[in-house]
């Protein structure tokens, strides 16, 4: 047993050693010279610290474990680089653990030092990054702080020191490599691959090889020199696991994040969907006003709300089509500028492509780098609602392929969850459709699947402009939700156009460009309907003679005239006859049974059974009984 021990003991450790080692990855980092630097109070003293102060090394064996603090890296030579930059000399130097960054000779360039800070904040050596921003100029490095990273030399010294004391387990189970790099391995390893503490080395991407490397805050670059080709690689899944449930106090539980009118929720992609020209567009535009007002615009008795921000795009329209119809649904409701408080953002699809899935081929490809421009901008504004009208516009998928569409949704619930905000796509139904359903929506029913909330727009009937009173039905619609399965599905809203004026107009045509809005209507109540219809029917006899009605009065009271117009002695007969109407024509006929309820409401005429020949009792229409004193 004491052989044993006497064979596994180790030789002390040189600290000097030990941090040289880590060190000389810095200076590699930074394509610089490893140095010391003058010191003063317990820190880098920079006013004497100049390239004849400085100390070059060469080996770990040049300086003592007391000059560990000292050590330093000179870089120089920037038109490596950078245009300028010649003569130009930058130190890096640590305390406690932060950098410090410092140009000691040469004109003063700004750019130099922040090469450094750049390299030390992306963990990437000078090469890499610059190679990066070739690849990509469109794509600038992230503007992070170098406190990111930090190389506290003599916490080294001391770890290593704990670790030559500590007892050197037989069998040591951590891994020496980042655990989080096995997905990678997994996805992209070849015959040659080599899984190091760092990196993924021989990693295969579009059939080219090269390392894997990961950023310190978690995103993986693949790396191929030979082609200067830096790629940022999508988080590859996790395994799947089984996650056990456990219940607990379900008042702890985080509420749904409802933004608007229990449709518009956050990190979900909802949907309207109605015909062309069926109100959907307007709506929406009246919807944006009322979030980023946080004015109930459409409903007259709602409550103030939180203002939200909203990005209204139109991927058809152009820009100055987009602003007609906001500037006149802001003057029908009274918005000020103040009251959108640059909330609001309107873009159209003729300016900047909003394409989320391309066909290539046979293949349907999602457009990455589109949605991550989309969820950056998203951010960066602090967007709460997209509204994307049409959403037929920002894919080039079949429709009827399921597959497809189903895709393309799952595109943009993407960028909702990334972004953290609502996507609200308008979307058309297919052609020859009645009454619209969640059914109805172009895509079949791997889109309607895919939304969290659907709402449907139906136009009004004729036979409801009937009972409701109203003339023109196209003027009207109702809004249902056709799918929701997040709350109980509530009764339909009704909402009519209205047109508003914009006086853009000159000379003669003041009133220039008409523009339909969107506001709220109710439907009127059985007493308001019965009412307004009554005075109709009144205005139809207003202007008849009295001895015209005597006449008729004479005619129904001497024969039996029936109530319902499906006889063959109905009264109406009689009264196209004294009027000159064509009872079968549809609006002469609807006319002539107006009149006859205008005088049985005014107490001229009455319903009375009456035995006919056949001895059945059936109504008849008679003179009203003179009231008796």
């Amino acid at each position: 047993m004491t052989n044993i021990q006497k064979s596994t003991a180790q030789p002390p450790r040189d600290h000097r050693r030990i941090v040289w080692k880590e060190f000389k990855a810095f200076c590699d980092m930074l394509s610089g010279d490893p140095v010391l630097v003058p010191f003063k109070d317990g820190t880098t003293d920079w006013e004497a610290t100049t390239r004849d102060s400085i100390e070059k090394l060469a080996h770990w064996s040049n300086f003592e474990v007391s000059d560990i603090p000292r050590l330093a890296i000179l870089t120089d030579g920037f038109d490596r680089f950078i245009k300028d930059g010649a003569d130009v000399s930058v130190v890096t130097a640590w305390n406690e653990g932060t950098p410090c960054i410092q140009q000691i000779e040469g004109a003063p360039c700004e750019r130099a030092v922040d090469l450094i800070m750049d390299a030390i904040a992306d963990d990437l050596s000078i090469e890499d990054m610059l190679g990066l921003q070739l690849a990509d100029p469109m794509k600038p490095v992230p503007d992070t702080s170098p406190s990111k990273m930090s190389l506290d030399l003599e916490a080294i010294a001391s770890r290593f020191e704990e670790s030559r004391t500590a007892p050197v387990a037989a069998n040591d189970n951590q891994p020496p490599y980042d655990e989080r790099l096995l997905p990678y391995l997994e996805a992209f390893g070849g015959k040659d691959t080599i899984l190091t503490a760092d990196g993924v080395y021989g990693a295969v991407v579009d059939n080219k090889a090269g390392q894997i490397r990961l950023m310190p805050d978690g995103r993986a670059l693949f790396v191929n020199k030979l082609f200067s080709k830096y790629i940022e690689l999508p988080e590859v899944p996790k395994p799947l696991t089984a996650n056990p449930f456990s219940l607990g106090d379900p008042t702890t539980l985080p509420q749904r994040d409802w933004l608007f009118g229990r449709h518009y929720i956050r990190r979900y992609v909802t949907a309207s969907v109605g015909p062309g020209g069926g109100g959907k567009t307007a709506h929406s535009i009246s919807e944006a006003l009322a979030m980023v007002t946080g004015r109930p615009l459409l409903d007259a008795g709602g409550p103030l709300t939180k203002p939200l921000r909203v990005w209204w795009i139109n991927a058809e329209d152009p820009q100055d089509e987009i602003d007609r119809r906001f500037h006149a649904a802001a003057k029908h409701f009274s918005v000020t500028n103040e009251q959108i408080g640059g909330r609001l953002f309107t873009d159209s699809g003729r300016d900047q492509q909003f394409v989320i899935a391309r066909q290539e081929g046979r293949d349907l490809k999602v457009v990455e780098p589109f949605i991550g421009d989309m969820v950056a901008e998203i951010r960066r504004r602090e967007i709460d609602v997209v509204i994307i009208d049409p959403f037929v516009s920002t894919h080039e998928a079949q429709e009827n392929d399921n597959g497809a569409m189903q895709r393309v949704a799952a595109a943009w619930t993407r960028v909702a969850d990334e972004a953290n905000c609502n996507i609200e796509l308008v979307h058309h139904v297919a052609k020859n459709q009645g009454e619209v359903t969640a059914d109805s929506a172009r895509g079949g029913g791997a889109f309607k699947d895919k939304v969290r909330s659907m709402r449907v727009f139906n136009v009004m009937t004729k036979e409801e402009a009937e009972k409701a009173g109203v003339e023109n039905h196209r003027s009207y619609f109702r809004v249902d939700f056709g799918k929701i399965n997040m709350i109980a599905s509530g009764n339909s809203q009704w909402r009519r156009f209205v047109s508003v004026p914009l006086m853009n107009g000159k000379g003669l045509v003041k009133n220039g460009d008409e523009i339909g809005v969107v506001e709220a209507w109710r439907w009127p109540s059985k007493d308001a309907v019965a009412e307004k219809a009554k005075a109709e029917r009144a205005s139809l006899i207003a202007n008849v003679p009295a001895e015209t009605l005597a006449g008729l009065k004479v005619r129904l009271g001497a024969s039996d005239f029936k109530a319902s117009d499906q006889a063959t002695n109905w009264a109406g007969n009689l009264v196209g006859e004294f009027f000159d109407l064509n009872v079968k024509d549809k609006d002469s006929r609807r006319q002539v049974k107006a009149m006859l309820s205008a005088w049985i409401d005014a107490g001229e005429l009455e319903i009375v059974q009456i035995q006919d020949a056949y001895r059945r009792v059936s109504p008849h229409v008679k003179p009203a009984a003179a009231p008796q004193n």
